[in-house]
C-alpha cells in the first residue's frame, strides 16, 4: 500500500508524516499559573502545591495538553516559548513544535494569608511539673514541632509563633489537629500528660468557633532522681515509663504519682569502702565517711549516689 499524499510504501493509506502536516496532533492552550508571592507553592484546582517552577510548568503542560488520539507521545521537551513533542503516528517517527504561552500569576495562598493574619485554632503549652524544662528537653520539643510540620501541607498545617516563658514553651497552630497530633508526640516521647481545654472564640454564620489549648505535663521525677512510692524510697530508671525499682529491694514498680524527695543533679557522690549485710560503708568526695543502709545492687568499689531524706543519709550505685 502506498501513502495516497506522498506515494511512499505505507502500511496506511496516508503516512504519518503526511498526516501530521495537514492535522493538528498536538494543541496547547494560553496557560495561566497561581503561584504564592510569600511560600512559593502553585494552585493546580484547589490545590495547593509546593514544587519548584519548572516542576509546575511541566505539570500544567500535562494537564492541558491535547493529544491525537492516534499519536502515540514518546517524549516532552518544555522550553521557555516552546515545547516539542516526539511520537509516532502511522508508522513514521514525528517531531512537532508548538508554542507555549504561559503567564504565571503571583497571589497569596489561604493558608499564607490566614498565617499572616494571625490565625491559629490550637495552643500548644509544654511545662514540667514543679521544676523548669531542660534545655535537652527544649531541643527535643523543638524537633517534634519541625518533625510533624515538615510532613503537613494542609491549608491551616503552620506555625504562627512560640513563645518561651520562664515556665515552659508554647506553640500557636494554625490547626488543631496539629496540635493534637504535636502535644501526644511530646508527651509519648518525653513523658508526661496531656491536659485539653477549649474556649469559644467567635460564631461564623452561626457556628461557635473554638480555640483549643493542649496543657503537656511532663512528669516531675526524671531518670534517676529519688521518689517515695506507697511509703517506700525508689530510683526512677525511665521517667518517660515511669518505671523504677525499690532503692533496698530492687524490686521493679510503677512511679506514678510518686512524690519526689531528692533530684540526681543535687545529689552527692562518693564510693563503697565497706559492706556488711545490712549496712554500707561510703566516702563521699570531699573523704567524708557515712554509714547507710545497704542499697540493691551495692558492692565494694562501686561509685554511688548520695542524697538526704529525713534525718537519714541514702546512697545506691550509679550503674543501678
Amino acid at each position: 500500500m502506498r501513502c495516497i499524499v506522498c506515494g511512499k510504501e505505507s502500511e496506511f493509506k496516508i503516512c504519518g508524516n503526511c498526516f501530521a502536516e495537514r492535522n493538528t496532533l498536538a494543541h496547547l492552550p494560553s496557560l495561566e499559573l497561581e503561584k504564592c508571592g510569600k511560600c512559593g507553592s502553585f494552585r493546580f484546582g484547589r490545590e495547593w502545591e509546593w514544587i519548584d517552577e519548572k516542576s509546575a510548568v511541566e505539570k500544567e503542560v500535562f494537564r492541558n495538553l491535547a493529544i491525537f488520539p492516534d499519536f502515540s507521545v514518546e517524549s516532552v521537551e518544555i522550553f521557555k516559548n516552546f515545547a516539542v513533542i516526539k511520537g509516532t503516528i502511522y508508522g513514521d517517527c514525528v517531531s512537532l513544535k508548538i508554542p507555549l504561552n504561559l503567564r504565571i500569576r503571583t497571589i497569596t495562598c489561604p493558608r499564607c494569608s490566614k498565617e499572616s493574619g494571625g490565625y491559629y485554632e490550637a495552643v500548644v503549652q509544654i511545662r514540667a511539673q514543679n521544676r523548669s524544662l531542660r534545655k535537652e528537653e527544649l531541643e527535643k520539643v523543638k524537633k517534634i514541632v519541625e518533625s510533624v510540620l515538615s510532613r503537613s501541607r494542609g491549608e491551616k498545617d503552620f506555625l504562627l509563633k512560640f513563645e518561651e516563658t520562664k515556665s515552659g514553651i508554647d506553640f500557636y497552630f494554625g490547626n488543631k489537629k496539629i496540635g493534637e497530633r504535636v502535644s501526644k508526640m511530646i508527651a509519648d516521647e518525653l513523658g508526661g500528660s496531656v491536659f485539653r481545654s477549649k474556649k469559644l472564640h467567635t460564631r461564623i454564620d452561626g457556628n461557635d468557633v473554638y480555640r483549643f489549648t493542649f496543657l503537656v505535663r511532663l512528669f516531675e521525677a526524671e531518670d534517676y532522681d529519688a521518689v517515695l512510692k506507697d511509703g517506700k524510697i525508689c530510683i526512677v530508671k525511665n521517667a518517660k515509663l515511669q518505671k523504677g525499682i525499690e532503692l533496698m529491694t530492687g524490686k521493679a514498680v510503677n512511679v506514678s504519682g510518686a512524690t519526689l524527695i531528692a533530684k540526681k543533679e543535687k545529689m552527692g557522690w562518693g564510693v563503697i569502702t565497706n559492706l556488711d549485710e545490712s549496712v554500707a560503708e561510703v566516702m563521699d568526695s570531699e573523704g567524708r565517711i557515712f554509714h547507710v543502709p545497704r542499697s540493691f545492687g551495692a558492692e565494694i568499689g562501686k561509685e554511688v549516689f548520695i542524697f538526704n531524706f529525713g534525718q537519714n543519709i541514702f546512697a545506691f550505685p550509679r550503674d543501678l
